[in-house]
């Protein structure tokens, strides 16, 4: 509980200005919390967490389709490595497993990027490890698939294989497996990310898989 002049400081890191802008002047808003650094990558949230003493990381999170396999491993080594710092993610996925997978990382709140900037202030106020806060948006897209499990690392190479133009032939050949049990693979991965066909596998690759892999 904050007592009457303690200040809750944040980093916002996000690889767009507008985010970062806009979540910091709603912040600024919120009596016992200010923004004490703001990062746009992996590699400067890194800095800022070492230099700026935070009690709070609202960060953004996407899954690019070569990182699959690794789940949540940015969220547990923050947590290793800063123990009592707290975590809100912000992010625009909206497959059910991908965010059922951050809601058990130790997070404070999850708020999907289409909610009302209000569920950013719920989060930060009503949150905890051990129940975060979960904005409406989140909630209700959680509620529409599957949820607890990733693609397995093989099920996870089978698809970036398949992402960048490789036929299941190909794939198979290569991983020294049947056309069928690799097909199965990428089935599997699909279902468990809640992709129904291959245009929006396309789809998802195109607007997670960029290539800088800012967060």
């Amino acid at each position: 509980m904050r007592g009457g002049n303690f200040m809750t400081k944040i980093i916002l890191a996000d690889d767009q200005p507008a985010i970062i802008s806009g979540t910091r002047q709603y912040i600024e808003q919120m009596p016992g919390f200010t923004v004490v650094a703001t990062a746009s990558s992996t590699a400067e949230l890194s800095e800022r967490l070492l230099d700026t003493p935070c009690d709070l990381l609202i960060t953004e999170f996407s899954l690019p389709i070569n990182r699959i396999g690794r789940g949540c491993a940015l969220f547990r080594q923050l947590k290793s490595n800063y123990p009592t710092l707290g975590l809100i993610v912000l992010t625009m996925i909206d497959i059910p497993a991908v965010l059922y997978q951050i809601t058990n990382c130790g997070v404070k709140g999850l708020v999907h990027k289409s909610d009302e900037i209000s569920e950013l202030g719920r989060a930060m106020l009503e949150g905890s490890h051990a129940a975060p806060y979960i904005g409406k948006a989140a909630l209700q897209l959680l509620k529409k698939g599957p949820s607890g499990r990733l693609p397995t690392r093989r099920e996870a190479e089978v698809l970036k294989m398949y992402v960048v133009g490789n036929s299941l032939r190909e794939i198979a050949d290569r991983l020294n497996k049947s056309v069928k049990t690799v097909g199965l693979q990428k089935a599997s991965a699909m279902r468990k990310m809640g992709l129904r066909n291959d245009i929006e596998l396309g789809r998802y690759s195109c607007t997670m898989g960029r290539i800088g892999q800012p967060f």
